[in-house]
């Protein structure tokens, strides 16, 4: 809970934090101090809701919370209150306190790279923000229930390849197998303090990809269990059940490899191929080249390399220097199909005998 200072006609309330975070406190600097609620609400709100406007992250945040009849009974300053802080915390800010020549000082969101502005208008207020790829990995340590995890992986695919690779394989297996084999193992790590924001955030690639190589290397090294041996009784049922969620993740494994393009020869063709699969139409593409950051394509390679590696080597088995499997085609642009020319003979005359005929 959090204390909310409505004003001076009103007494003050405790806000419960709706989306908590398990980051470590500290290990990402925006997320520190008594304004931590209002930054964890806004960069939440701008993943489960898209790009939005101040206005539509504040309604967002304050109906999740609040009915609308509690809404009313806050003041007529309450909602105008919040997007006066969120627009701090975007811009930055040193707001002068009264009497004591103190200042608070806000962190700007834009500034430290956690959210960039995708559409300015005249007015400021009607600027539409959406998070950049370092926005989109402190989100992964939110504590999101089924339904709103969905929604965070779609909309940050958006702009993120590395989240599209993920919402694809949501789509050809489960979100259950993209939970327990990326984002479980980047919340331990998260939990261990090992992924942090006080330093440059590309450090944290190599750690996100290496996690999920290490639980690929689990499922395969317990895939020797063989279910249907086990006594059936009653103290074994825990071990079978585990043993079946094991076997589960070990036939996904193999889409996941068949949807993994790595290619130890990248260039920018490779590039162009993940782009042009991922974002098939020419709205998303062009979506994802204005918004996505440079180190995006960095990052998703160094996630399907150690994935790659790891799923053949832990067979034993020699590492292709690129995937196997045949890249999917082209999408077919809508092109005029040339008519094919016919053959056309000449008029041909008969003769009789006598005559000439047609």
């Amino acid at each position: 809970m959090v204390r909310i200072t409505l004003g001076t006609k009103y007494p003050a309330i405790n806000e419960a934090i709706k989306w908590d975070n398990e980051f470590p406190y500290g290990t990402v600097p925006v997320f520190v101090g008594k304004k931590r609620k209002h930054v964890l609400d806004l960069i939440s709100a701008l993943e489960l809701c898209g790009a939005s406007t101040k206005s539509e992250m504040v309604n967002f945040v304050l109906e999740s919370i609040y009915s609308k009849g509690q809404l009313n009974d806050m003041g007529k300053r309450f909602v105008p209150n919040r997007r006066a802080y969120y627009h701090y915390h975007l811009n930055g800010i040193q707001e002068k306190t009264k009497g004591k020549k103190k200042t608070k000082e806000y962190d700007s969101l834009l500034e430290k790279n956690y959210v960039k502005i995708i559409k300015f208008t005249k007015k400021n207020v009607d600027w539409v923000y959406f998070p950049t790829l370092m926005g989109h990995l402190v989100s992964l340590g939110y504590t999101y229930n089924y339904n709103e995890t969905l929604a965070f992986i779609k909309n940050a695919s958006t702009n993120s390849l590395y989240f599209a690779f993920l919402n694809d394989l949501i789509k050809k297996t489960s979100l259950e197998f993209v939970k327990e084999l990326f984002l479980k193992p980047i919340k331990k790590m998260i939990k261990q303090n090992r992924i942090r924001f006080d330093d440059d955030y590309t450090l944290n690639f190599d750690i996100i990809a290496s996690a999920t190589a290490l639980k690929i290397h689990e499922i395969i090294q317990k895939s020797n269990i063989d279910v249907y041996s086990m006594a059936p009784e009653a103290d074994n049922y825990p071990k079978i059940k585990q043993a079946k969620i094991e076997f589960s993740l070990l036939k996904q494994l193999d889409t996941l490899i068949e949807n993994t393009w790595f290619d130890l020869q990248a260039n920018s063709k490779w590039e162009e191929q993940l782009i042009e699969l991922y974002y098939p139409t020419e709205e998303q593409r062009m979506f994802y080249s204005q918004h996505s950051d440079l180190s995006d394509k960095h990052f998703i390679y160094k996630v399907m390399r150690e994935i790659h590696v790891n799923y053949y080597g832990s067979y034993d088995m020699k590492v292709p220097i690129k995937y196997t499997q045949k890249f999917p085609l082209p999408i077919k642009r809508n092109r005029e199909k040339k008519k094919k020319k016919s053959l056309v003979f000449p008029e041909m005359k008969v003769w009789t005998g006598e005559e000439f005929i047609d």
